[in-house]
């Protein structure tokens, strides 16, 4: 079976690959198996909680997880399996004190023990990244942090501590010296003109789905013009947090009627 990872990163066109792939279930079901995060859920859980607290039990609680969600896919070899979901490589940074991507090499070596249970030796296991320019990741990360949490400092100041975890080609770097030669590592810049659908794209033709045939989506998790500003504005005001959220689900409510 041969098996394509599609590992992260966070705010880089990763929403909008998953729900076009959902969207195309009915045509894509014959020629891949797919999992999408509503699939991996508590797989999700314990890949944050190592990310937060590097720990060995959490580690392996996160393969143990794993492999009872492929335990379905034993066998199988008539179909290749995609996996997409950003939260197998930790928790976004901007949160509980994580600021990089530090742990996602390790979690993709459980990934890689994991997925080799199912495959042969000579069966390709693939691991996909998309990736961003620093500056328009750091601004993502921030609109993505900002309106999910009461974040009180402005773009520059919270931007100086997200740098540290900007240069995801590095951890791409890193996750390749780990898992090579049992596995492939690519990655496909999203900031490239004309690269929003080359991420599905490139996963599809890897794994030798045609993709000619696919319906396309909306774009997704798109920043609204203005709206970091108004959402700082929430955050430092003297509203209670069930306020601010109130206030925030309102906001972005009005924009999409």
């Amino acid at each position: 079976m041969k098996v394509l990872i599609h590992q992260g990163f966070h705010k880089t066109g990763t929403t909008t690959l998953q729900k076009t792939l959902e969207k195309n279930l009915d045509v894509l079901k014959e020629q891949v198996n797919i999992l999408l995060p509503h699939d991996l859920q508590e797989v999700s859980l314990a890949a944050r909680r190592y990310a937060v607290s590097p720990k060995e039990r959490t580690l392996q609680n996160f393969g143990l997880r794993l492999r009872q969600v492929l335990a379905p896919f034993a066998g199988e070899r008539d179909k290749p399996l995609l996996i997409s979901n950003e939260e197998l490589s930790g928790l976004i940074p901007g949160r509980k004190g994580v600021w990089s991507y530090a742990q996602t090499h390790v979690l993709s070596r459980a990934l890689l023990d994991e997925v080799s249970r199912l495959t042969g030796e000579k069966d390709r296991i693939i691991f996909l990244f998309t990736t961003r320019n620093a500056g328009e990741w750091i601004r993502s990360t921030y609109w993505q942090n900002l309106r999910s949490n009461r974040i009180c400092e402005d773009l520059d100041q919270y931007g100086q501590r997200l740098q540290h975890g900007a240069d995801l080609e590095a951890v791409v770097q890193r996750v390749s010296d780990c898992v090579s030669p049992r596995a492939e590592v690519e990655a496909v810049n999203v900031s490239a003109q004309g690269a929003r659908d080359m991420p599905l794209l490139t996963a599809l033709s890897k794994l030798n789905v045609r993709s000619d045939h696919l319906r396309s989506i909306d774009e997704r998790n798109v920043q609204p013009e203005g709206s970091a500003d108004y959402f700082l504005e929430l955050n430092r005001s003297d509203m209670s947090d069930a306020d601010v959220a109130v206030a925030k689900r309102a906001y972005l409510d009005a924009l999409k009627g």
